[in-house]
């Protein structure tokens, strides 16, 4: 059944659902112009798709791919769904289901540790890789400030929106601490997680990392980097850059906040590198 009010000021962006093993998956997709293959998009933890519209408005002329993961956004709870490569075998099982050959892949804060996993997984399959905010994950993390640490093991930022905030802009830090009404219009649309979805994604990204086979993976790839990221330093995204075989770093002067509040740039950016 078409979602057909969701993406509200964006009408070349359409919400669906597809059914996966008998399960209800909210997506978007935005057809593009170009003949390129789609980017997937991974979103952030506990994140539903309606925070990526405004990135996508900067992916010009390309076909774009999300969708919400399980127990987040408007797509179920699975509950045998509850390690990295778990929800990296549910994303592949939905692109078949869209009929997904060949892709890139965006990775995104805790959609990173998917993207990952899946450049592993499908490297027939997932032609670049572009990972934005995120890390090789459990014990190849740096975590961030104490503060940012203790509210992401809680969704109380999604349970109250007063609370959600005061404290985002000190979660995701840089841009978000000067510019606290940009987080607010950031995440306004965001749709709360259930309990159940958020914290299995918790426990999947810290016990999960891509070090033993991080330098295996074949994909070029574009690894973007907050300077003043609090949430997901930027030593992870040097180490990721370091490690990787076809990498490159960019860093920008924001915080985890940057693919929102640097999203014209990273949109040129990503594009650029996507087209060789």
């Amino acid at each position: 059944m078409k979602d057909l009010n969701a993406a509200g000021s964006h009408p070349d962006i359409t919400f669906d659902t597809i059914s996966v093993d008998d399960i209800p998956v909210r997506y978007l997709r935005r057809r593009g112009s170009d003949t390129a293959p789609p980017l997937v998009i991974f979103n952030g933890l506990g994140q539903s798709l309606e925070v990526l519209l405004p990135l996508i408005d900067e992916l010009k002329d390309r076909t774009v791919l999300a969708f919400d993961m399980p127990g987040i956004g408007r797509t179920p709870m699975i509950e045998h769904i509850i390690t990295i490569p778990d929800y990296a075998d549910f994303s592949t099982r939905v692109l078949d289901a869209l009929q997904v050959d060949q892709c890139d892949i965006l990775g995104i804060s805790w959609g990173g540790a998917v993207a990952q996993q899946l450049a592993h997984d499908l490297s027939n399959r997932v032609r670049r890789l572009v990972l934005s905010i995120t890390s090789a994950g459990g014990i190849g993390s740096w975590w961030g400030t104490p503060i940012a640490l203790s509210e992401i093991m809680f969704p109380m930022r999604y349970i109250s929106k007063t609370y959600g905030n005061f404290i985002g802009p000190l979660m995701y830090g840089g841009e978000a601490i000067f510019a606290p009404a940009q987080f607010r219009e950031y995440s306004k649309h965001a749709i709360a997680p259930s309990p159940e979805g958020y914290f299995t994604q918790v426990r999947a990204m810290c016990s999960w990392t891509s070090l033993p086979w991080l330098r295996q993976l074949p994909q070029k790839s574009l690894i973007i980097a907050g300077k003043y990221d609090a949430l997901i330093p930027i030593t992870n995204q040097i180490l990721l850059a370091n490690m990787m075989q076809n990498a490159r770093l960019e860093v920008y002067p924001a915080g985890h906040l940057l693919m929102y509040s640097q999203r014209a740039d990273v949109g040129a950016t990503v594009g650029a590198f996507l087209d060789g």
